[in-house]
């Protein structure tokens, strides 16, 4: 039988302003707004909760990117009370949204992507000033959604009751779970909710293949200090410590996974770190070869909390601190949690959404991290001068090949994602980034890297790293008809010197 879908009961109540591109909304008793694209919001009284981030009237305003891939994120009353918001276009958020469907042209990130009931003429109308548009149906159509369960509210409430400070004990919270469970969207609620009592959250982000805050490859510490209020690629950020493993497959080299686990861990092992509360990011390891390395995981972080996420009843419950403990040889003790997920709750799962492959979310990844490079005159990605480093001065290393020439090191690396290392002669390899290689001289040596990192972490790096990071083929094609970095052609018809700017790495 087709499902009929229907508009809630009742709606917020909209208001009409005097500027463009601002809307006011008040909300009453169980009264929700889902919305698809990127807005400003403020409250004016009250108290809202999106995505288990706090606001009230003392709160700045805040962007929310709401995206039916990833779910669309909600806007209500936090206690049932009045509240009263204002909706705003984000300026702040333009021109990175228009770099990102210039680069991931396949993929629009805020579009309604499918069938929707169509709201009234006059929010249409707020729609076209705000940018983005609502999606009213009571449940999902063609945009999965973000929901909240008891089991949610339950465990951030004991959260929050926990004292800070290091006599009772770190809050350490691992998730585990099949891969696409939620476990990245759960880690998000929880951070946000705990920033109404901490000021700053640490994560450990052992997902090599889906990192929540940058281009995955890399093992890596986290600190943050401002909500996550959107999809990964909406909050990249600079990592506190970063080793680079080189593949998206931890079964290439598990003795090296396991053996940059334990760096990050001493690395984040001081009195500082100790008194935030940390998340723990795992990949999809719940069974197979892959269980072993999650008990492995849980043996050497220690969690005082293991979240295991399934999708029914039937899978297997397999991380009791007992079973951890006779496959690791340990004497552990954690608090171990069961929840559901909600991705296929009926109230989260849209049953005419798009199904959008890996490769996609990975280039929306990719582009969003190296959108950062462009200063506020750059349009296009080949408009951003960059930096020029000599082979002479740096190491080249590219995975699985030996003793090839500098010629072929060059020809190699050229138009290639690199990591940007600072080697320590061992295996382990700190990575401070990522550089997109715009062009070689192999007469001089000469390599040309976008990056969107600083220089005075820059001057730091002495290893360059090939990776298996692909770029969109936008990178190469959009912007000045002929590129000057991205051209084998060194000279003009008149052999004059081509002018090529750039900063010193």
């Amino acid at each position: 039988m087709k499902e009929i879908f229907q508009l809630p009961d009742t709606l917020p109540v909209f208001f009409e302003s005097d500027s463009s591109e601002k809307v006011f909304i008040e909300f009453n008793g169980e009264d929700i707004l889902y919305f698809i694209g990127a807005i400003d919001v403020h409250v004016l009284e009250g108290t809202i909760e999106p995505w288990g981030y706090t606001m009230t009237v003392d709160s700045p305003k805040t962007t929310l990117y709401s995206s039916g891939l990833h779910g669309l994120i909600s806007i209500s009353s936090a206690d049932g009370q009045k509240a009263v918001v204002v909706l705003e276009k984000s300026s702040q958020s333009s021109k990175w949204k228009t770099f990102m469907n210039n680069y991931v042209p396949n993929y629009n990130m805020f579009d309604v992507g499918g069938t929707r009931l169509t709201p009234p003429k006059r929010l249409l109308e707020l729609e076209e000033q705000l940018g983005c548009w609502f999606d009213l149906s009571k449940t999902p159509m063609s945009n999965q959604r973000l929901v909240i369960n008891e089991q949610f509210q339950s465990f951030c409430d004991e959260l929050l009751e926990r004292p800070i400070g290091s006599s009772t004990g770190s809050i350490r919270v691992m998730l585990a779970g099949y891969k696409n469970s939620g476990k990245s969207t759960m880690m998000r609620y929880f951070i946000n909710k705990c920033l109404k009592k901490w000021n700053r959250i640490l994560v450990l982000d052992f997902d090599i293949g889906q990192s929540e805050f940058s281009i995955p490859g890399c093992i890596s510490a986290f600190v943050i200090d401002k909500p996550l209020l959107g999809p990964n690629y909406t909050h990249l950020m600079q990592p506190l410590k970063s080793y680079f493993f080189g593949s998206n497959d931890v079964m290439t080299n598990v003795p090296l996974y396991n053996e940059i686990i334990k760096k990050i861990i001493n690395d984040t092992n001081t009195d500082e770190l100790q008194l935030m509360p940390c998340f723990i990011n795992t990949m999809g390891f719940v069974e197979g070869a892959g269980l072993k390395i999650l008990h492995d995981l849980i043996s050497e972080t220690k969690p005082s909390d293991v979240l295991q996420i399934k999708f029914n009843d039937n899978q297997g419950l397999n991380l009791h601190s007992e079973i951890v403990n006779d496959s690791t040889k340990s004497s552990l003790s954690y608090n171990l949690w069961y929840f559901m997920s909600t991705v296929k709750n009926k109230f989260a799962k849209a049953p005419y959404s798009q199904n959008i492959n890996k490769h996609i979310r990975q280039q929306l990844v990719t582009s969003s991290y190296f959108s950062k490079c462009l200063e506020s005159t750059d349009i296009y990605f080949n408009d951003v001068v960059p930096y020029r480093i000599n082979i002479r001065n740096i190491n080249v290393q590219i995975k699985d090949v030996d003793d090839l020439t500098r010629d072929e090191s060059l020809d190699i690396i050229n138009a290639n994602v690199l990591a940007l290392c600072v080697a320590n002669n061992t295996d382990l390899c700190e990575c401070v980034g990522f550089g997109v290689v715009r062009v070689v001289n192999k007469s001089t040596g000469d390599i040309f890297i976008t990056t969107p990192i600083t220089p005075d972490i820059l001057r730091h790096v002495n290893q360059l790293r090939l990776g298996n990071v692909n770029l969109p083929y936008t990178f190469y094609t959009e912007g000045t008809e002929n590129p000057k970095y991205v051209s084998a052609k060194q000279d003009n018809i008149l052999n004059e010197k081509v002018a090529r700017h750039y900063k010193v790495m």
